[in-house]
C-alpha cells in the first residue's frame, strides 16, 4: 500500500511553462498567454489562458483552460480515463454543468507525450508516457471559498443525487479492475500507513474505524446497490455561483457545477452520500456537523433512495471517508513536504472524526431523518420577509419522533 501510494503522489512529469505552450501550439492550434499552477493531489494541473493561433477554427474558450497532466501510474491506463471522459458527457448532457475535453487538432480528446520524470535529467533513462488532457475552465467559486449553510449543503445533495440517477445504467470496463487509494473499498490497506499518525490516541481511533468498516460494511459489499457514482464530492470540487433571488433558502450561493472526476468508480450509492457527508462535516464551523451531514443526506434522497440499512451505516462511512483523508494526506505530505494541499483535511478533521465517532448512531440516525422531513416543508418567509432556512437545522433537532 505505502509503495502504490508513493507512486500515485510522487511520479509526476518534469513539465516546464514553456514545454505547456509548445504543447498546446503543436496539438490544439492554441497560442499560451499565461499559466497558472493549481493544487493536486495526484496530477498536475495548470489553468491556462490562450488565444488562437490561426491553426484552430474554433474560437478559444473566453474563460480560458484547464490542461490537466496525469501522474505517470493513471498514464497507463487509458481505458479508465476514456470511461470518466464518457461519464462527464452524460453527466453533462443531463444538464450538470461539468468540464468538457477539448479535441486535438487531430480529434482526440487527450495525448499521450513522452517526458521526463520529475526530478530527473537524464531523459534517455527517465523519460516516461504522461497523459495530458485539456478541458474549459468553468468559472465560478469553489464552494470551500463561501460560508457553509443548511441550504448549500442541501444543495450538494441534490447535486450528488443527481449525478448519480443519471448514471444509472451506466456502466463502462474502465471502471472495472481499477486500483484507486481514495475509493472507500481500500480503506483497510492504511493501517500499513498508521506510523504517519500521531500516537495520542489517533492511531487507535483509526484502527476501530477501519476494523468496524471492514465487518459491518465490506464484508457486505455485495449486498448494496451499486452503479457509477463520482466518488470525490469535496469541497474542492463543488463550483457555486450567485443564488437567483428566489432561492428556497435564501442562500447567497447555489451549487453550479461538479469538478474533478479522477476518482469515479462502479461502487455502492452510499459511497457517494457519504462522502459527500464527510467533507460537509468537515468544512462546516458554523453549524454542527450532524447538521451539515444530515442537510446533505436530506438533498441526495429526493434524488435517489436508500435502504434504512443504509442510512443505518452511513455514520461509519463517513467517518471512514474522514479516518482515509486524514491518514492519507498525512502520507502524501511526508512524501512531498511542498505540497501542503495535502493536508487540507487535517486541522479540522481529527476533532470532526472524533466527535462523530462518539456521538450515538441511533439518535443520530434520528437528527438525519428529522433534517429530511423538515425539508419536505416549504420555507416561508417571516413577518419582516427573511427566509426561516437559517431556523430549520434548530426545527429538525426539535422535531421528535
Amino acid at each position: 500500500m505505502a509503495n502504490f501510494i508513493t507512486l500515485v503522489t510522487s511520479e509526476k512529469p518534469s513539465l516546464t511553462v514553456s514545454s505547456i505552450g509548445t504543447l498546446l501550439a503543436r496539438h490544439y492550434g492554441l497560442h499560451m498567454v499565461s499559466c497558472q499552477k493549481l493544487n493536486s493531489y495526484e496530477d498536475l494541473n495548470f489553468r491556462v489562458k490562450v488565444e488562437s493561433n490561426g491553426d484552430n477554427s474554433k474560437a478559444p474558450c473566453c474563460h480560458g483552460y484547464i490542461f490537466k497532466v496525469l501522474n505517470k501510474q493513471n498514464s497507463q491506463n487509458t481505458n479508465y480515463m476514456e470511461a470518466q471522459l464518457e461519464m462527464m458527457s452524460r453527466v453533462y448532457e443531463i444538464g450538470i454543468l461539468t468540464p468538457r475535453a477539448v479535441p486535438t487538432l487531430t480529434g482526440h480528446l487527450y495525448l499521450t507525450v513522452n517526458l521526463p520524470d520529475e526530478g530527473c535529467k537524464n531523459t534517455d533513462i527517465t523519460a516516461s508516457i504522461y497523459v495530458m488532457r485539456l478541458f474549459e475552465f468553468i468559472p465560478g467559486t469553489i464552494l470551500q471559498s463561501v460560508p457553509l449553510t443548511p441550504g448549500l449543503c442541501y444543495k450538494v445533495g441534490v447535486m450528488a443525487g443527481r449525478v448519480d440517477t443519471a448514471l444509472k445504467g451506466f456502466n463502462h470496463s474502465g471502471f472495472h479492475g481499477k486500483k484507486i487509494t481514495w475509493h472507500p473499498d481500500h480503506l483497510p490497506l492504511i493501517v500499513n500507513l498508521l506510523h504517519v499518525v500521531e500516537d495520542n490516541g489517533d492511531r487507535e481511533l483509526v484502527s476501530d474505524v477501519v476494523k468496524t468498516f471492514q465487518s459491518r460494511v465490506l464484508e457486505h459489499l455485495n449486498e448494496f446497490p451499486q452503479g457509477t457514482i463520482h466518488g470525490d464530492l469535496n469541497e474542492g470540487n463543488i463550483l457555486v455561483t450567485e443564488a437567483a433571488d428566489d432561492d428556497r433558502w435564501r442562500d447567497e450561493h447555489d451549487v453550479s457545477a461538479i469538478l474533478d472526476y479522477g476518482d469515479s468508480a462502479y461502487l455502492p450509492y452510499i459511497f457517494e452520500v457519504a462522502i459527500a457527508m464527510a467533507y460537509m462535516s468537515i468544512l462546516s464551523d458554523n453549524i454542527p456537523p450532524q447538521t451539515a451531514s444530515g442537510y446533505v443526506l436530506a438533498g441526495y434522497l429526493t434524488q435517489n433512495d436508500l435502504s434504512d440499512r443504509e442510512i443505518e451505516l452511513l455514520k461509519l462511512c463517513v467517518c471512514a471517508r474522514i479516518t482515509q483523508s486524514l491518514v492519507i494526506g498525512a502520507y502524501s505530505f511526508q512524501v512531498d513536504p511542498s505540497n501542503d494541499y495535502t493536508l487540507n483535511t487535517a486541522k479540522i478533521g481529527w476533532p470532526r472524526l472524533r466527535q462523530l465517532w462518539e456521538m450515538d448512531s441511533e439518535q443520530l440516525v434520528r437528527e438525519w431523518r428529522n433534517i429530511a422531513r423538515t425539508c419536505e416543508k416549504p420555507l416561508v418567509a417571516d413577518d419582516e420577509g427573511d427566509g426561516d432556512a437559517g431556523d430549520a437545522a434548530a426545527a429538525a433537532a426539535d422535531d421528535d419522533d
